[in-house]
């Protein structure tokens, strides 16, 4: 195990070391400082492990050399020389507990610090390629409406029998268009920190807009979706663009990590007071651990020749929205995604 993991177990396993060390010091100290050597228990929980470690290896090394070396010899033992070592252990651990509350200070905001630039350089990134997408696309996706516009004028030339599926796929793939320029437009919004509008949408209708296209080609082709979503959880709050963009890249996400011919999906979301929390769950063979918690930066999610932006582009999403986006592994097998949103009131 890592001793970080059971701080206070470790501290007290020091302790324990320093009190065999001084017992077996004992005949040729005979009574002297009892309690100097405890201090190394204060400096290594301290300065290891933090404050509240500290105080408990000092605690605990006071009662076993009292306990130990003090009381047993009291009759022998040199009363200034307690005090001494008393004063010296006190001062000890007093400054290792200031100096251990100034380090978990400072490494808190180096943390907070680098967090910061991690999400501005995410933010920089995310924002030129938004902006060259917009430039680039506009134009083309422009052209192939005005194409699709010139077929259906074509097709209504032909017999009504024929007219119907051709104008059904058409109207899709416009609609469709349609739909990648807003993509554009919103994330262009969100990284240039532009208000968001929201508005109460079911969390049930996203998945099924989400779903429809995802199934006209890739790995999502025959993927079965089955929800399980609560009463309560299915009106949202939300700017619906978005989360149709995060359930999308959850989505092909998790196909692409399935395989096989028919992917399947759960959707599930249940009400915690002001937010809905949303899971998306798969079958596959779950996120190993060495990328479990850097899944979220820029370029880490992709494996399969994406640039890597999906899931970063979400948990931005998710985190305008105030919520928060993380992923574990299955005991059955598979993962989650988990990600949570304002629920409408």
């Amino acid at each position: 195990m890592k001793d970080k993991e059971y701080p206070y177990i470790s501290a007290a396993v020091f302790v324990i070391i320093a009190y065999l060390v001084r017992f077996g010091l004992d005949p040729w100290m005979a009574g002297r400082s009892p309690l100097l050597i405890f201090t190394a228990t204060i400096v290594i929980a301290a300065g290891r492990y933090g404050v509240r470690p500290g105080i408990f290896a000092m605690v605990l090394s006071l009662v076993a050399g009292t306990l130990g070396f003090i009381l047993p010899a009291h009759t022998s033992i040199d009363s200034l020389d307690v005090l001494a070592n008393l004063g010296v252990f006190l001062v000890t651990g007093a400054a290792m507990l200031v100096f251990a509350a100034h380090l978990k200070s400072s490494q808190e905001r180096a943390l907070r610090l680098q967090a910061e630039l991690q999400q501005a350089h995410t933010q920089s990134a995310v924002g030129a390629i938004a902006s060259t997408l917009a430039h680039e696309l506009n134009q083309p996706l422009a052209a192939a409406t005005n194409y699709i516009a010139a077929c259906k004028r074509m097709v209504e030339r032909l017999g009504s029998d024929q007219q119907e599926p051709i104008v059904s796929g058409l109207a899709q793939s416009e609609a469709q268009i349609r739909r990648t320029g807003e993509i554009i437009r919103h994330a262009r919004n969100l990284v240039g920190n532009v208000s968001q509008s929201r508005e109460r949408v079911s969390l049930k209708t996203l998945v099924e807009r989400v779903h429809e296209p995802l199934r006209a080609a890739g790995p999502c082709e025959n993927a079965v979706v089955r929800t399980r979503i609560e009463a309560d959880a299915d009106s949202l709050e939300v700017n619906p663009v978005q989360i149709e963009q995060v359930l999308m890249n959850l989505f092909r996400n998790a196909c692409q990590a399935t395989g096989g011919s028919q992917p399947q999906l759960l959707v599930a979301a249940r009400a915690e007071d002001g937010w809905s929390a949303v899971e998306v769950r798969d079958r596959s063979g779950g996120i190993p651990q060495d990328r479990l918690a850097r899944l979220f930066a820029p370029g880490i999610g992709s494996s399969h020749g994406g640039l890597g932006l999906g899931l970063s582009i979400s948990r931005m999403i998710v985190e305008a929205h105030g919520g928060r986006i993380w992923a574990e592994n299955n005991d059955e097998g598979g993962a989650s995604f988990f990600f949570r949103v304002p629920r409408a009131g």
